[in-house]
């Protein structure tokens, strides 16, 4: 465990482009490990697992860390993929150390929960317990193209090692923290990705970020909420045009 408190899945390698991956509430950091790696020789993944970090779990205080991370580290500048609930927290990164960040993947995420319609329900529910039945409807949404049983369990299984109050923490500050006011000021590229049959998150969240960051390109992909699991051939084309972008 690092200074900044944050757990990686993999060792850091120096001297490597890094990617460092933030996913999503209850969100298993293994979603990201079914990138094609031999298609990014110089790409070295590094996926956080936040949610099995020790605390506090608000998105101000994450984001400072994740930032921290890459000073630590010395992983700067590097790319920072951020999926739901990932995204505000890459995007916070961002805005505290825009220095050592070169780029942004912002996937099935927005600046607020605006129109998010369920985040409520979510907290209500872990309130109430939370428990192995809620884990599973959360895991059903966030895939239009459900995976292999497998990896639904594993994905389970991590999602059961999860905190309470990690999870109240963070859902209850991403309800109330609102960036859309910060975006003009991350001027570094940005590939915004987004499922059309996302059940979390609407199109008019992935638009909003486009329209207010100054170098943002958008990607719809025929997937739910996850689409670096559902459909990793067109994730790792919006992998490789972040890449492009920022050694343009």
């Amino acid at each position: 465990m690092f200074s900044s408190h944050l757990e990686l899945t993999r060792k850091p390698i120096t001297g490597c482009q890094v990617l460092l991956c933030v996913p999503g509430t209850y969100c298993s950091p293994e979603v990201f490990d079914l990138l094609d790696e031999t298609l990014f020789p110089d790409l070295q993944l590094l996926p956080i697992s936040w949610m099995t970090s020790p605390g506090p779990w608000d998105i101000p205080t994450l984001g400072r860390r994740v930032a921290a991370l890459l000073r630590e580290l010395d992983l700067g500048p590097a790319l920072i993929a951020g999926h739901s609930t990932g995204g505000p927290i890459a995007l916070v990164a961002a805005l505290t150390e825009p220095s050592l960040v070169s780029g942004l993947l912002l996937i099935d995420t927005g600046a607020n929960t605006h129109g998010h319609g369920d985040i409520t329900s979510i907290i209500k529910a872990i309130e109430a317990g939370g428990g192995t039945e809620f884990h599973q409807r959360l895991l059903r949404r966030s895939f239009y193209y459900q995976p292999e049983q497998a990896f639904m369990q594993r994905l389970l299984a991590y999602a059961g090692r999860v905190s309470r109050e990690a999870a109240l923490q963070v859902l209850t500050s991403q309800s109330m923290v609102d960036l859309a006011g910060d975006l003009p000021k991350l001027t570094m590229p940005t590939v915004v990705v987004h499922g059309t049959h996302d059940q979390a998150r609407t199109i008019a969240h992935a638009e909003f970020l486009v329209e207010h960051l100054p170098h943002a390109e958008l990607r719809l992909l025929d997937s739910g909420h996850t689409p670096m699991v559902e459909v990793p051939a067109a994730y790792e084309q919006a992998v490789q045009r972040l890449l492009t972008l920022t050694r343009e």
